[in-house]
């Protein structure tokens, strides 16, 4: 989980705490930010759980406006930043489960409200841009944590999971997890960096692979973490790559992800074959299971180049 995805979660849990809050502050807020309102938020950072303590109150439109940023394309590096998910002991998943299963149906409900609403203020005469302007940016807040959720339920349904936490790491996996973390800000800025209209396509495109060798060693690295984990007794599905929302940095990846693809499906043939004359069952059905998984990948994702190609 990156960093603005915990903030996503907080803005949208009602159960919300001020220490935690505080916390993202300290992490996201900018300078100026931090000059203005930190020694005021500092105030309650002994325990505020009153929600509408005003120092709770500004801290929740301090961090809101920070996420707006986030969603308006705002570099912020230690939003990026990849956070160890911390999953719950077995005994405890179905409970938790059930809990975020019942927030997910509370925030479509509350969709279909401001859905209602912002149509009612469109039927009407008047001038309601700014308040519809707020409605809309609450259930996109929403959805994102509808999508925050749901990948919680699917991994609560796996079963006997484990905490796995940075200080659970070996010393060496320590400074692997720290490697991750160095890459988030050099990925924030060399985004901003391609983003930027000044910057012409030549050096553009040398940024945007600069940016998908980062990505590159992010992933093998993160491969490291989730193969020692599985050796833990810990469930962790591969998941497929999020893609950038810069058009241009979105069609390198998706490009580079075709590439890794087809070199995985060769190489898994390679294996099947030779696990295959030398009697070694298990081995062959294994790469013959990860055959079929890259090859719909493969087929999802040059579905998805074409339709973008003919938008």
């Amino acid at each position: 989980m990156k960093r603005k995805e915990q903030l996503q979660q907080w803005l949208g849990d009602r159960r919300r705490t001020y220490a935690d809050g505080l916390r993202l502050f300290r992490a996201l807020a900018s300078d100026a930010v931090k000059k203005r309102y930190s020694a005021y938020l500092e105030q309650g950072a002994d325990g505020v759980t009153n929600p509408f303590d005003p120092r709770f109150t500004q801290l929740v439109n301090c961090l809101s406006k920070i996420a707006q940023a986030i969603r308006a394309g705002q570099a912020i590096p230690a939003a990026e930043e990849e956070l160890l998910t911390v999953t719950v002991p077995a005994d405890s998943q179905a409970k938790e489960r059930e809990e975020r299963q019942r927030r997910i149906e509370e925030l479509k409900a509350d969709n279909e409200d401001i859905a209602t609403r912002i149509g009612y203020l469109e039927d009407e005469s008047g001038t309601h841009a700014d308040e519809i302007d707020g409605l809309k940016d609450q259930m996109e807040q929403n959805l994102d944590e509808i999508q925050q959720l749901r990948k919680d339920v699917d991994q609560l349904s796996q079963p006997g999971v484990k905490i796995v936490t940075e200080e659970s790491l070996t010393p060496e996996l320590k400074k692997t997890y720290q490697r991750i973390k160095e890459i988030a800000p050099l990925y924030a800025s060399l985004h901003a960096d391609i983003a930027s209209m000044s910057t012409p396509d030549e050096e553009r495109k040398k940024l945007a692979d600069k940016l998908c060798d980062l990505d590159d060693e992010r992933r093998s690295l993160w491969k490291q973490i989730d193969d020692w984990a599985e050796g833990k007794g810990v469930r962790l599905d591969e998941k497929r790559p999020e893609y950038s929302d810069n058009a241009l940095v979105r069609g390198y990846e998706m490009a580079r992800q075709v590439k890794r693809l087809r070199q995985n499906i060769a190489n898994s043939r390679d294996a099947a074959e030779k696990a295959q004359a030398d009697g070694r069952q298990t081995i062959y059905e294994n790469a013959l299971k990860r055959i079929e998984r890259y090859e719909a990948e493969l087929k999802e994702l040059e579905a998805e180049i074409a339709k973008e190609q003919q938008a």
